[in-house]
């Protein structure tokens, strides 16, 4: 791995992922990162709409399920980012120790959910440059 990369994603979870595939074969593991990265843009429209509705049950929930799926396949940045999405989604800062009102707990998971965006998107892109790289495959 080089600088940055650890960040990204969990080689532990990775490699666990990868270790399933046959041996000349990476069908199932280039499935689940393409299921991923479907799933992850339908939860972000999801996100969205909740966003505009104000509804921050539904935010905390999304948050949930998104942070479970990233962490399946060590997808570590979009996973902490969705995890603080389901604290705030609670009206709790975990990383502050502190509540918040559902005033700051919007404002927070507005700004959350552009970053976990981009973490997303970085993440995606390395995991195709990872696969192209690696096996010669298209994911």
């Amino acid at each position: 791995p080089q600088d940055g990369e650890e960040e990204i994603i969990d080689w532990e979870t990775f490699n666990q992922i990868l270790e399933m595939d046959e041996e000349d074969d990476h069908e199932f593991s280039i499935s689940i990162m393409q299921n991923y990265f479907e799933q992850a843009v339908a939860k972000f429209k999801e996100m969205d709409a909740a966003l505009c509705k104000k509804d921050l049950a539904s935010l905390s929930s999304l948050g949930h399920f998104l942070k479970g799926s990233s962490a399946a396949l060590g997808i570590q940045k979009v996973q902490h980012s969705c995890e603080r999405m389901q604290h705030y989604g609670k009206l709790r800062d975990e990383d502050a120790g502190t509540d918040l009102s559902p005033a700051d707990a919007l404002a927070k998971i507005s700004a959350l959910l552009a970053v976990v965006k981009v973490q997303h998107y970085a993440a995606e892109k390395w995991l195709k440059d990872y696969f192209k790289t690696k096996f010669g495959e298209e994911v």
